[in-house]
């Protein structure tokens, strides 16, 4: 309980420092993202079809700027991939550009070797930021992602790591279940909203489908 309570204290303060940031959870001024996004840039998609628990999105283009997460047994280490992102869109840039804080944050869950233990975190990188800056930190690096499609579940309240894990073993069930084609090798478990918010709490698992 103590490691936890010092997880969530690390969160909490490394959140702290993004709502204090003026440019921080700024509202976007065109194409209204969808209501968890909270006025908040985040990736955008098409419905393709619903479900009775799930959806199928189609996602355009999205760029994100990422870092390597190690798993740890009490997830310590999410505070650390959270800061070098978190600086990177403060300034710690090779253009020392100021960036506004976006949803979701996303993890990449690997779920086949290899590779082992591959995550990654991300922010998304909004289209408002034409030419994204190249990070100063190594261990910080920009991607692309193509258009692609995913299933999507959602879920409330306060979500840990086997949460998230719960939940994909859910959707994966369904999927089969269904004879849906995607691509069980990883999960993404994505978040939209900081430690400190215990209602109205918008968590996601994502899988690639194929």
């Amino acid at each position: 309980m103590e490691a936890r309570s010092a997880l969530l204290l690390g969160l909490l303060s490394v959140f702290g420092i993004a709502v204090a940031e003026d440019e921080a959870f700024s509202v976007t001024s065109q194409n209204q993202p969808p209501s968890f996004c909270r006025n908040i840039a985040c990736p955008k998609y098409e419905l393709v079809k619903k479900y009775d628990s799930f959806e199928l999105r189609q996602y355009e283009e999205t760029r994100w700027v990422r870092t390597s997460l190690k798993q740890d047994f009490f997830g310590l280490q999410m505070v650390a991939s959270f800061r070098r992102l978190f600086k990177y869109i403060s300034g710690n840039n090779a253009e020392e550009l100021k960036i506004n804080m976006t949803l979701p944050v996303v993890i990449y869950m690997p779920l086949k070797q290899p590779p082992a233990g591959n995550s990654t975190m991300s922010f998304f990188v909004s289209h408002e930021v034409e030419n994204p800056p190249e990070p100063t930190n190594p261990e910080v690096y920009l991607d692309s992602v193509p258009t692609a499609s995913f299933y999507v579940k959602t879920f409330g309240g306060y979500a840990l790591e086997f949460t998230y894990k719960k939940q994909a073993k859910a959707l994966a069930e369904e999927l089969r279940n269904r004879d849906l084609p995607f691509d069980d090798s990883y999960f993404v478990r994505v978040g939209y909203n900081p430690p400190y918010e215990f209602e109205n709490r918008h968590n996601e698992v994502w899988y690639m489908a194929k």
